[in-house]
């Protein structure tokens, strides 16, 4: 692990833009530029926004945690954590084969995944708490105090001070998440709370996410639907604008998601996908504190803020 100070932060235009927006280097740096909705889009009424800081660090994937102040932000072989709003580094760990973070969303605790597996970490240092916990699924609850890690057949969960175990629900799952205090597991293409999955026979999920305060997870399933799901209310489908999307995540109360893609990123509605914010020329994206969001690339990584909040 190392602490790094950050570099110089890259050059923006701070002037106000629709939240329909492509981000670009122009004469005057990096910049949005209003943009047409994707065809057949349904918008949802979203504030005038703004860059508001930029800086080098290259991303390929972002996960919020601490209440959305950090990110954690990875390339192959690379984690940062990320501090907002300057976005800079406060400390970089460099695990051989590094590929993915997911940070618990209310506290200093995050997931890493390497060559050698999955392993539970504390923030900023990156420092382990708890290591060789497989390949997964895995999970973290928004308060970092448990983790549910997939194995023999069997989801176990414990607790992340110590790894002891809290509880274990039989059957092989395709992926884990938790929203709120629960524990939710989705297997053939079912989705439910741990306690009561019956396996289904559908589309594998590819990947399960949950709201840090509300009973609700977001699931992507593997011929490209997404579904909401909830305590006492139906489930609910709809097809992403994001083309190929690679990576989703829930708001804290799991009524807005994010999308990521190779080409562009975007903040839904999570009942039925209707955009927020759509950046073209990122393919990251985190939600932060008081409506700001991070978008990053292989260029580097920016805050983008309401246009009340730009000054």
């Amino acid at each position: 692990m190392r602490r790094v100070v950050p570099p110089s932060r890259l050059r923006i235009r701070h002037g106000a833009c629709a939240a329909v927006c492509g981000l670009a280097h122009g004469p005057e740096g990096w910049a949005l530029s209003e943009r047409p909705a994707p065809a057949g889009a349904t918008r949802v009424e979203w504030p005038l926004v703004a860059l508001s800081v930029a800086s080098p660090y290259p991303t390929a994937g972002l996960s919020t945690t601490a209440r959305g102040t950090m990110v954690l932000s990875w390339t192959p072989g690379v984690v940062r954590c990320i501090v907002l709003p300057d976005l800079a580094q406060a400390f970089e760990r460099r695990p051989p084969g590094a590929t993915e973070a997911r940070g618990a969303g209310r506290a200093n605790a995050a997931l890493l995944r390497a060559d050698d597996g999955w392993r539970a970490v504390v923030l900023p240092s990156i420092g382990d708490r708890l290591a060789d916990l497989g390949p997964g699924p895995v999970a973290i609850s928004a308060d970092g105090r448990q983790v549910a890690l997939g194995d023999d057949g069997a989801t176990q969960v414990v607790a992340l001070a110590d790894g002891s175990p809290v509880a274990e629900y039989p059957g092989a799952v395709d992926a884990a998440a938790f929203a709120g205090d629960r524990l939710w597991l989705a297997a053939g293409g079912a989705v439910g709370p741990a306690e009561a999955l019956t396996p289904g026979t559908g589309a594998p999920v590819r990947s399960l996410v949950g709201a840090a305060t509300a009973d609700r997870v977001l699931a992507l399933a593997a011929d490209g639907q997404v579904w909401r799901y909830g305590t006492n209310e139906p489930p609910c489908m709809w097809k992403p604008v994001i083309a190929d999307v690679t990576a989703i995540s829930l708001s804290e109360d799991g009524e807005w998601a994010t999308l990521a893609g190779p080409e562009a990123v975007a903040v839904v509605r999570a009942r039925d996908g209707a955009i927020g914010l759509y950046v073209g020329g990122a393919s990251s994206i985190a939600l932060a504190f008081a409506d700001r969001v991070v978008v990053g690339g292989d260029w580097g990584m920016a805050l983008i803020v309401p246009i009340e909040e730009s000054a």
